[in-house]
């Protein structure tokens, strides 16, 4: 028997739920005012040509002028300090001009770590004596037994390397922070290149801490007298190949 529908639609139950609309956003016109997206588009581009200029600045070397000649017919190029050498404009005053930033973010290298020409690492070699000549100290760094955790012995390799670009002060510096820590009357250090190996010394089979893959780059002797009178007439001693 067929069941007899409700005359009261009402009488029939509850309507199932109809699902509910998402709320129509409405356009609000521009999300951020004119004068703040234009500053943040300036500072993104400030910040884009603070990282090309890092590298740029540092892979751009100074040129000798067209036909230079040197005078007398030598074939010496003049020092690195000589007003004859052409300095890139461009690159250098970008380099100036971002320079607090540059050493603020840590964007100041030319990411030339370890490519397309690995040279080597550098090594420094000191040893400190005291007033009556008697050896206080003695080590080298970076040093993989004494500076650890990793973070502390890169420090150390970054500071041997970068004393060849830095030139003699920043050897003799080392040298007057070394006679203070040991409380020495003199140091003696020792600029070190760890040459990799050649392919014939890798068929040789030479052990990678070979002697003959260490070469002495530049010697540096400091007293402490020197170190602590800055009224020093000393000379400083020029670390051959240094800046070139």
């Amino acid at each position: 028997m067929a069941k007899k529908r409700p005359d009261n639609p009402e009488q029939a139950g509850p309507k199932p739920a109809q699902p509910k609309r998402p709320a129509q956003r409405v356009a609000s016109g521009t999300p951020w005012h004119p004068f703040w997206r234009w500053l943040v588009s300036l500072l993104l581009v400030l910040h884009l040509t603070a990282v090309f200029v890092a590298p740029w600045d540092l892979s751009t070397d100074p040129a000798l002028p067209p036909g230079y000649v040197a005078p007398g017919g030598s074939q010496q190029l003049p020092p690195r300090d000589s007003a004859v050498w052409q300095q890139p404009v461009v690159p250098r005053k970008l380099h100036r001009f971002f320079n607090y930033y540059l050493n603020l973010a840590y964007l100041n290298h030319g990411y030339q770590f370890f490519a397309p020409d690995p040279a080597g690492s550098n090594l420094i070699r000191y040893q400190v004596w005291d007033s009556g000549g008697a050896e206080i100290a003695t080590g080298e760094f970076p040093n993989l037994d004494q500076q650890w955790p990793r973070l502390f012995y890169h420090r150390h390799m970054m500071l041997a390397a970068q004393t060849g670009d830095m030139g003699e002060r920043s050897g003799r510096l080392y040298a007057k922070h070394l006679i203070r820590l040991h409380g020495g009357q003199t140091a003696r250090l020792e600029w070190v290149l760890h040459k990799l190996l050649s392919p014939k010394q890798v068929l040789d089979e030479t052990p990678m801490g070979a002697e003959s893959t260490f070469v002495v780059l530049a010697e540096i002797r400091e007293t402490a007298d020197a170190a602590f009178n800055s009224n020093s007439e000393e000379l400083p001693v020029a670390i051959p190949g240094a800046g070139q």
